[in-house]
């Protein structure tokens, strides 16, 4: 089966409403179409529950949307990938782009070890990689047919 990482940013628009929502549902019926499988590092889930509860604190949401939230993202079937040398690959990354933090290279990481496009919805993280790495795709680019 083929795979493809996704990070958080995208994989929480499945749960709460944001500008490309309709494009990361489109993308998500598109790979279970054809049978491709999405991964991602362990580190997803933390980050997409913070998120979540994030809006919680600032009175965007009730805690009972965003657990609701977290679990319509977890139905989605996210294969959580920890390969052995994921953590040291992203600092390696995180060095390389000259990147503040290891998070976002995880997945990047993650995406050169399985030979996979990376999927995110976070733009400035896709505009300072794009170049050094074109497997990562960013869902504004993405075209729903």
């Amino acid at each position: 089966m083929k795979v493809v990482v996704i990070d958080a940013s995208l994989a929480a628009m499945w749960g709460i409403p944001e500008s490309f929502t309709d494009r990361a549902l489109a993308l998500a019926k598109e790979w279970a179409q054809k049978e491709i499988q999405p991964i991602a590092p362990f580190l997803i889930l933390p980050e997409i529950t913070n998120a979540f509860y994030k809006r919680v604190t600032r009175g965007e949401s009730d805690l009972a949307t965003a657990i609701e939230a977290l679990r319509i993202v977890m139905d989605f079937g996210i294969e959580i990938r920890e390969e052995p040398d994921l953590h040291s690959k992203a600092m390696e990354l995180a060095h390389q782009l000259k990147r503040p933090n290891t998070y976002d290279c995880h997945y990047l990481a993650l995406s050169d070890i399985h030979q996979c496009p990376l999927w995110t919805g976070d733009e400035r993280f896709y505009n300072s990689v794009k170049n050094s790495f074109p497997e990562v795709k960013w869902i504004g680019n993405y075209e729903v047919a």
